[in-house]
């Protein structure tokens, strides 16, 4: 603490210096990260591969009672796994806190599942967790562009979905209970919460098992008018998914096109427009302010592109 007070007597003094020795650190590990690159995607379709033989050959046993060799690829794997994990913290110093960020928590949840099997009293579970590790596919998601696409569409199409799916949520709910009070007394069925929504569920996905289905009049009436109401909510969430996908295929035709770098400017486009439309006792000239903003930056991506 007394060298850092001589060397650094504020804060600020000492961030070109810290800036200095994590770019030094990164410089050093990048030859390690480099060869983990190579090797991780056809150590994550060994490790599936693996798994799914050892399920096949041993179904009611778990890792410590199949052959040995499942257990000590499965350490073998988990062990590289665990170091990349460690490198990738290491060389992202100065950048953020690394277990937190989208790749850092995809990085441990490929080794959770092994280091979880050493917790005493998970040995009856052992079965559910030796399964988890397919789990280890999404780190294709860090590699495979088109991955980044997909997930880029969905979180598009996100933002368009929540009205939609609180739209949903309400219609469910008020046929639930309305079901629950009108056809509850003829059907025993019917006075489970639980089976109402599993019925509202199946039956608004136009799936429509036959399981469960009203008898009284009215519990018919009330069925018809929530499948209309149902099925446009469906449609409506196709078409939003569709819209969503539909632009970022058309960007991503750009070869210069980064997934990754548009995940938060859409979730901040999403902000800025979510900000206009509360009532906040913002200004007409506020809001003019800011969508002129948004229609600025919209136009020098647009130069960019």
């Amino acid at each position: 603490m007394v060298v850092d007070s001589v060397f650094c007597p504020s804060p600020y003094s000492c961030r070109p210096l810290r800036e200095t020795m994590n770019k030094l650190r990164r410089e050093s590990l990048k030859p390690v990260i480099d060869f983990l690159d190579k090797i991780v995607q056809p150590l994550v379709c060994y490790s599936v591969f693996m798994l799914a033989l050892e399920c096949h050959l041993y179904p009611e046993a778990d890792s410590h009672e199949s052959h040995p060799f499942f257990l000590w690829s499965e350490r073998g794997v988990a062990l590289i796994l665990t170091l990349e994990y460690l490198f990738r913290w290491i060389r992202n110093s100065g950048r953020g806190f690394y277990p937190l960020t989208t790749f850092g928590l995809i990085d441990l949840v490929a080794i959770l599942p092994f280091w979880i099997g050493f917790v005493p009293g998970i040995k009856e579970h052992l079965q559910l967790i030796r399964t988890l590790r397919v789990l280890r596919m999404l780190k294709f998601f860090r590699y495979n562009r088109g991955l980044q696409v997909m997930a880029l569409g969905f979180y598009r199409a996100y933002f368009n979905l929540r009205p939609l799916m609180l739209t949903a949520v309400m219609v469910i709910l008020l046929t639930m209970f309305a079901l629950y009070e009108i056809e509850g007394p003829e059907q025993e069925e019917f006075r489970d919460l639980l089976n109402i929504a599993w019925f509202l569920e199946v039956t608004g996905t136009t799936v429509g098992y036959g399981d469960l289905y009203p008898q009284s009049i009215p519990g018919r009436v009330i069925v018809m008018i929530f499948m209309i109401a149902g099925l446009a909510i469906f449609m409506a969430c196709f078409s939003a998914i569709t819209s969503a996908f539909d632009e970022v295929f058309e960007q991503a035709n750009d070869p210069d096109f980064n997934p990754l770098e548009h995940f938060p400017k859409i979730r901040k486009q999403q902000e800025r427009l979510e900000e206009l439309t509360k009532d906040v006792g913002t200004t007409t000239a506020d809001d003019e302010a800011a969508e002129e903003e948004m229609e600025e930056e919209k136009e020098l991506e647009e130069v960019r592109s």
